[in-house]
């Protein structure tokens, strides 16, 4: 199979079709494809016809009569593929046609890991203001109702599918503190994730190597499952490790799944770390049992060995509680950017983050946000770090205050 796909932006009816018989004559024929039509079949030469925004026939239609027939003989012909996880919740805000995902045959498109866009704050709103300013769009909604119809209005090429974020909710109600969600605070997030389900949210969300969802116990996200449970919804979870701790990660997805009655959806699943590599067999193996032993947990991947994150990743949870300011106060502050810097040089634990995974500063791509610093994109941290003649270390901490922990990294 040839790697050229023509993606279907229409919605399908299954069947040959009718399109003779006095009905009107076709808009559409992509003739002489190979068709993969998701069914599990193999691929098969044929044309596709379309009335509409209809699939209306499939098969060999050598006497179809249409306004428009494309040739699109070597290409694949297929539906539109879905993009199990991705982040263009805003992308599609900035430009609605949203060429990143639709050229590659990307229709629909599901977001909202950890956080996700709604439900919004005024304070998270102004939050984003340097955001909105530089790409010229308005977070003019707090719920997700007010997001679907902003985007009815704006229009866009692709569906947007969201989950409501474990971490939103926490930026909501808890904001960035480093403790449990109080019993009140708790009733408030499970009534957001009552509202998003009513407003068409998947399920409820978690990214838990980050702040401030990793400052959340098992016992919160539970009860934020079962929240989603009551709708029929989903729990999906990049998990708490996906590195040397994955045992215990994969452990609490077990239990969310057990104690909230929930299906599971384990994101992006890996074992990172070089150390790591040889664990997912085990991993696997881990998961066909959970299964086995009746809870309905899944996983799905990406084909490429690296995690594109925020280069403030690396640093460790206790250095983000209070938010990107008190990040930055510490790495200002000689003996907490000391302590950062100890923990980030120690020998390898279990718990160690995204820096030590990616083999140290020269496995990290940096990807600036500030147009004063676009000619470093691409440059690897120890390739930025010997451009300034700095520590790789030390130029970390000074990109993410530079930056103000708006850096990103593969």
């Amino acid at each position: 199979m040839r790697g050229f796909v023509v993606a279907l932006v229409v919605l399908a009816a299954c069947g040959k079709g009718d399109v003779g018989g006095g009905k009107s004559r076709l808009d559409l024929v992509l003739r002489h494809g190979w068709i993969v039509d998701g069914s599990g079949n193999p691929k098969y030469r044929g044309d596709v016809g379309v009335r509409g925004d209809r699939i209306v026939a499939v098969g060999f239609l050598d006497g179809a009569q249409a306004r428009e027939t494309l040739d699109v003989s070597g290409l694949v012909v297929a539906p539109g593929f879905i993009d199990m996880l991705g982040q263009s919740e805003q992308n599609v805000l900035i430009d609605n046609r949203v060429l990143s995902k639709v050229t590659q045959g990307i229709t629909t498109e599901v977001t909202g890991e950890g956080g996700s866009i709604a439900p919004l704050t005024e304070q998270l709103v102004a939050a984003d203001s340097d955001l909105m300013r530089k790409y010229h769009f308005q977070e003019d909604w707090r719920d997700l109702d007010g997001y679907f119809a902003h985007l009815a209005r704006t229009g866009s090429t692709v569906n947007i599918a969201t989950f409501v974020g474990a971490t939103q909710l926490r930026m909501v109600v808890v904001g960035n503190e480093d403790r449990p969600a109080t019993a009140a605070e708790l009733a408030h997030m499970q009534a957001l994730v009552d509202t998003a389900m009513e407003q068409g949210a998947l399920g409820v969300s978690t990214a838990l190597e980050y702040a401030p969802a990793l400052y959340a116990p098992t016992e919160e996200l539970v009860a934020l499952a079962r929240a989603a449970r009551r709708h029929g919804g989903l729990y999906a979870t990049h998990m708490r490790s996906e590195g040397g701790a994955i045992d215990a990660a994969l452990d609490e997805v077990f239990r969310i799944a057990r104690e909230a009655d929930i299906a599971a959806e384990i994101w992006h699943l890996k074992v990172a770390g070089r150390l790591n590599w040889g664990r997912m067999p085990h991993v696997l193996v881990r998961i066909d049992s959970a299964r086995a032993a009746g809870l309905d947990v899944t996983a799905n991947l990406y084909p490429y060995q690296a995690a594109a994150t925020s280069l403030d990743a690396s640093i460790p949870g206790w250095a983000h509680a209070g938010g990107v300011d008190s990040l930055i106060a510490r790495l200002r502050n000689p003996a907490a950017r000391a302590r950062i810097r100890a923990e980030l040089l120690a020998p390898p634990q279990p718990t160690d983050r995204f820096l030590r995974a990616a083999g140290g500063p020269a496995g990290v791509l940096v990807l600036p946000f500030a147009d004063s610093l676009k000619q470093l994109t691409g440059k690897r941290l120890s390739e930025v770090a010997a451009l300034r003649h700095a520590d790789p270390i030390e130029t970390l901490f000074d990109l993410v205050i530079a930056e103000h922990a708006r850096t990103s990294a593969i």
